[in-house]
């Protein structure tokens, strides 16, 4: 547990009812420490002062993509930066977790983890978890921005990060004062990569997608201290992972537009026909765009075409609806790391742009702490004919229609030659390692051991990449 968040806990109790408290583990989460927890905190502790000038170790080769060369020092999994948040107290108890009117609790599914109608959706929300945005300022490697919005963010990384006292963050630059943003981007994730060990799961898994060719955000790391006036100051949270949001800013970035639609799915049965009214797929599809009467009138009509349309209109059809080169690439990759908290299982974690013109699906990667395998113990031999669990009608008449099999069958195959070898992710995990190790240690050395373990191939993400790449080129040449 970061020494820093022990004395928010105790410095700051008074200042809200919804304080963090303790929450489980994960599969593959950093839990060996806990016994290091016991004991009061004590001190003022960890305020050490960092340096502005984030870290940097070689660089990222990706400069293709348009405005790339600008931002690509900022969007490096070789650079740490440094941010330090500073709240009021009546800005910091805002921002504290609040209990409201849950969908039904626990992790049972009500299509897939959604919330009550008009929240978040997830495991957090679904138990009725609210988190509301803050004022606060923000220094990041020197650049000072007076009036930023706070909040927490995440589900199942959330509950389990509670125990820690270290919760993801989300840092909105434009909300209260406009015009301000870093890099390109006006909204951060801040990542806590409680579940992962390695702290670059997602690192690593978005770097993948992105090699795929298939729309996911670039990132970096930033090491996190908090100040809240008269009772913490300048407290080391610990070392967090940056992503972009996948936002009008995205896509202006990739397509040139930021016209279209953007969805974020939250259904184990997705594009399925529910009814004529919109509002009936609003909690599902959580659009992160405005959308006009014809966009809502667009995604009615593909759920319908979906669940009636005849196998052969189907087979005509489809591409009229979906880029199915594109999907063949996203659902390779996505089979591969064998992320079961996805599209493939529990139906979420994952974004659909629509097109403006010629409206068609383009699938983009979030979420990826469960890649590699993370939180699956048979990982390494998930099949890849039809990957998927449940009556999932989508992916079923998908990978029905031959031309994507083979072009999806062609991308394993391409992939396991190029992007999908071991020594790749050996390589990545060399350059990044040394860079974000001092930072983990400065969270706790308790965390070390694990980290190290993977750091040397004994653990996690290689001995994963091995297996799974052995298995995947002898299923493909059965």
């Amino acid at each position: 547990m970061p020494m820093g968040f022990r004395r928010v806990v105790v410095a700051v109790a008074l200042l809200s009812a919804a304080i963090w408290t303790a929450g489980p583990g994960g599969w593959n989460a950093r839990v060996s420490g806990q016994s290091a927890l016991v004991g009061p905190a004590s001190g003022i502790g960890s305020s050490s002062p960092a340096a502005a000038t984030p870290v940097r170790v070689g660089t990222e080769a990706e400069t293709t993509r348009p405005g790339a060369q600008a931002d690509t020092d900022f969007f490096s999994p070789t650079t740490v930066h440094t941010a330090h948040l500073t709240f009021t107290p009546d800005q910091w108890a805002a921002m504290q977790p609040q209990q409201g009117v849950g969908a039904g609790g626990g992790f049972g599914f009500r299509d897939g983890l959604q919330g009550p109608e008009g929240a978040r959706n997830g495991v957090a929300a679904r138990q009725g978890v609210v988190f509301e945005y803050a004022r606060a300022g923000l220094e990041l490697d020197g650049q000072r921005f007076e009036d930023i919005a706070v909040r927490h963010k995440g589900n199942g990384s959330y509950l389990r990060g509670r125990q820690w006292n270290k919760i993801s963050l989300k840092l909105d630059l434009n909300k209260f004062e406009k015009g301000q943003s870093i890099a390109g981007a006006t909204t951060l994730n801040f990542q806590n990569n409680i579940t992962d060990i390695s702290w670059m799961n997602e690192v690593l898994a978005y770097r993948l997608y992105r090699d795929a060719g298939v729309p996911a955000p670039r990132s970096s790391f930033v090491k996190v201290y908090v100040t809240v006036a008269g009772h913490l100051q300048r407290s080391y949270m610990g070392l967090y992972s940056i992503s972009e949001n996948i936002d009008d800013n995205f896509l202006r970035d990739r397509y040139g537009s930021k016209n279209g639609i953007i969805l974020k799915p939250s259904t184990s049965r997705p594009f399925t026909f529910i009814s004529e009214n919109w509002a009936n797929y609003l909690q599902t599809y959580d659009p992160k765009t405005d959308m006009s009467d014809a966009e809502q009138r667009w995604v009615i009509e593909f759920c319908r075409f979906v669940s009636t349309a005849t196998d052969a209109e189907f087979e005509i059809r489809i591409s009229d609806y979906v880029d199915l080169d594109q999907f063949a690439r996203y659902f390779a990759v996505l089979a591969w790391i064998a992320n079961s908290d996805s599209l493939l299982q529990i139906g979420q974690n994952y974004y659909t742009y629509v097109t403006p013109r010629a409206p068609r699906l383009i699938f983009a990667a979030w979420d990826q702490d469960g890649s590699f395998g993370n939180f699956r113990s048979s990982a390494t031999t998930w099949t890849i004919d039809r990957p998927w669990s449940g009556g999932n009608t989508f992916l079923t008449r998908i990978y029905g229609l031959e031309r994507f099999r083979l072009a999806y069958m062609g991308y394993l195959a391409e992939f396991s030659d190029t992007i999908f070898k071991p020594e790749r992710f050996a390589q990545q995990i060399a350059a990044i390692a040394p860079v974000i190790r001092p930072a983990i240690a400065e969270e706790g050395t308790q965390w070390l051991t694990g980290f190290d373990q993977v750091v040397s191939g004994q653990a996690g993400i290689m001995p994963f990449a091995r297996a799974r790449y052995d298995f995947v080129r002898s299923a493909l040449a059965r």
